[in-house]
């Protein structure tokens, strides 16, 4: 697509005067070279001395370049100078966990969230609970949120002239989470079309004519929503036969930009599967392996998504990524053996506030869609004082169950508005953030990030 909107650029270019509306090809080039290195800010002394800190038998630089190649730490040159990851510190604690060990307080907030689960979700299912859920679905105790969003942006920092437009993301209606309602949107003259919450991705668009905005740029928006629980009582024998010619079996199994397979991902499937024939049997033997051996980390996925370079192919490779790439991972090893599978992407409200968050899908015929969460699963791994037993409850609940607290914002990864932004987007395969397009003043993203940092969101459990 971005090679597309250059071709177009180059011949608009050789046929038409340039205007203000059109960009070149450099202007595209530009930003895509910004966003390739946005991630790296972390400066080669900086990043040794953090090291050293954590591991001080790293003492002459030898052994420095040794971890860090050991270590597979995420850098890039950039402007002439090595700069590493912007979050290389952290994930010497996921990668690591000798090192977790060492600093407990570091875990505090896995054991938190761990020992909640188990509280809430993790309980043997006892008479109440029995009556609570109803056999026929899988969609129970639901939870209402209020959320609302804030964007403060001077005057002075936006350009003089120049359209402007803001896509923001917002809960999607599908099976699962409804009563999706928009409160209130100001300023609502700017919204363009009505806020879309069907279909594949949930967003609104805002546009800003600049020459005749005279404040600053404030924008608010509420609105709630309501999410259910979900756990599958699945009967591995009376799973249906999949329809290889539905549009639902194609469009899931297909090797994609993000979630994407080849043979060698596709011989590494039918290796943890062995001679296991049953898909939901599979899935739960792809879980547990990308648990067991995708460590958890954050990754500059601007960076990969700038390069090309897919998600689930880099996790494979490297042994390591965050709750998308590994969600992306997941749902490629299912494809790769026909297991439709697509990775819902949007927000979790564990500490009440809403965090960015992806999570995998797989489906079965008789069935539908069944929940995964690869990455919330293997949170155990950095908890303490939690047992062997607990540790298994807990990473059991996240296949085929989901807790309440999440905000899904589109289907799966790699999904664009229908009115797609013409600039490019610093994360382009999901909406967790705003959308910018603006005539003048983004070459570098600039607008693109000003608009970023000043967004904030609250939310507010309602039940």
């Amino acid at each position: 697509m971005k090679s597309l909107i250059a071709l177009l650029a180059l011949v608009l270019l050789a046929t038409a005067p340039v205007s203000a509306l059109e960009k070149s090809s450099d202007y595209y080039t530009t930003q895509n070279e910004t966003k390739s290195k946005m991630e790296f800010t972390v400066t080669f002394d900086e990043a040794k001395n953090t090291i050293r800190m954590y591991y001080p038998q790293i003492n002459a630089d030898e052994l420095f370049y040794e971890f860090i190649e050991e270590r597979d730490i995420q850098r890039r040159i950039v402007d002439g100078s090595e700069m590493f990851f912007t979050g290389f510190e952290s994930n010497l604690f996921y990668r690591d966990l000798d090192l977790v060990e060492q600093n407990p307080e570091w875990a505090d907030h896995f054991t938190e969230a761990v020992r909640f689960v188990l509280s809430e979700y993790g309980r043997e299912r006892q008479a109440g609970f029995a009556e609570f859920k109803q056999p026929w679905s899988a969609f129970f105790d639901p939870r209402e949120f209020l959320v609302e969003y804030s964007i403060e942006v001077p005057r002075l920092d936006l350009p003089d002239e120049g359209d402007l437009k803001i896509w923001l993301p917002l809960p999607l209606n599908r099976l699962g989470q409804d009563m999706i309602e928009i409160i209130d949107i100001v300023p609502a003259e700017s919204v363009v079309g009505f806020p879309r919450i069907d279909g594949e991705i949930a967003y609104m668009l805002l546009s800003f004519e600049l020459v005749s905005l005279e404040e600053d740029l404030n924008i608010k928006v509420l609105f709630s929503f309501r999410h259910f629980r979900q756990e599958f009582d699945i009967d591995p024998s009376q799973i249906g036969d999949y329809d290889w010619e539905s549009p639902l079996y194609i469009e899931n199994t297909l090797s994609t930009e993000s979630i994407y397979y080849n043979e060698e991902m596709k011989d590494l499937a039918g290796r943890i599967i062995g001679e296991e024939k049953n898909a939901y049997l599979q899935a739960r033997l792809l879980y547990d392996y990308v648990v067991e051996n995708i460590f958890y980390s954050l990754i500059a996925h601007a960076s990969l998504e700038a390069e090309g370079i897919p998600e689930s192919l880099f996790a494979m490779e490297h042994g390591y990524g965050d709750c998308g790439m590994q969600s992306m991972f997941f749902a490629a090893l299912c494809r790769s053996i026909g297991i439709p599978a697509r990775t819902p992407g949007g927000f979790q409200l564990f500490s009440g506030q809403l965090g960015t968050h992806f999570w995998a899908e797989f489906y079965l015929p008789n069935y539908g869609w069944i929940p995964v969460d690869t990455s919330v699963g293997q949170g155990v791994m950095y908890s303490v004082g939690v047992t062997e037993e607990e540790s298994r409850i807990y990473k059991d609940f996240y296949f085929g169950n989901l807790d309440p607290l999440r905000m899904v914002v589109q289907n799966s990864v790699d999904m664009m508005p229908e009115e797609r932004p013409k600039d490019i987007q610093p994360l382009e395969k999901v909406m967790q953030f705003p959308f910018v397009e603006s005539e003048f003043g983004n070459e570098n993203l600039e607008l693109s990030d000003l608009i970023t940092d000043s967004f904030t969101i609250r939310a507010l459990p309602l039940r």
